[in-house]
């Protein structure tokens, strides 16, 4: 479950950018490297829309839906049928990357945030990946395809969908 940190994290960064991003779908690629090398990667696809919504479905290795509105995120499971729960207490607040982003060239952005250093870069003026060193020494990169951006998104997308079924741990 340490990635989902980098989740809220990232997400939160697509819900706004120095390219003026109010919406964003794409297909991802999210590799993930510890500080031993060894990697993960993980394919989905991401929502995100302004203030602070998104959701990030997952497709491999696992399925799993991760939604994430304000300072709220709910992890549905299906593999396992379990819901998790939790407050996101003290987590990046996506304007103050967006604050701090520096126009490196046309396609590139660098932003300092609590001491994690984030690189977003844009191809003919879309998102095109997220990177950064997180805290636990773990290199993200975030991928992006077939993007797109500030087209509207339902409100609904962001609603969790929760069966009944399905066990739910409130976490925090």
């Amino acid at each position: 479950m340490r990635f989902l940190p980098l989740l809220f994290a990232l997400s939160l960064t697509l819900a706004a950018s120095p390219k003026e991003i109010n919406s964003f779908n794409g297909k991802f690629v999210q590799t993930i490297i510890d500080d031993n090398g060894k990697k993960i990667v993980y394919s989905g696809e991401l929502w995100a829309s302004k203030p602070q919504n998104a959701l990030w479905v997952y497709q491999k290795p696992i399925q799993k839906s991760v939604y994430i509105n304000a300072q709220k995120i709910t992890v549905v499971e299906p593999s396992i049928e379990q819901v998790t729960l939790r407050t996101l207490d003290d987590e990046i607040d996506f304007l103050q990357i967006i604050q701090k982003a520096k126009k490196v060239d046309d396609e590139k952005y660098s932003a300092t945030v609590k001491g994690e250093n984030y690189t977003i870069m844009f191809k003919n003026d879309l998102l095109s990946s997220i990177s950064y060193t997180d805290s636990f020494d773990n290199k993200v990169a975030i991928v992006f395809a077939n993007p797109s951006q500030n087209r509207p998104i339902e409100m609904s997308k962001f609603k969790p969908v929760i069966p009944e079924d399905f066990d739910v741990i409130k976490d925090r």
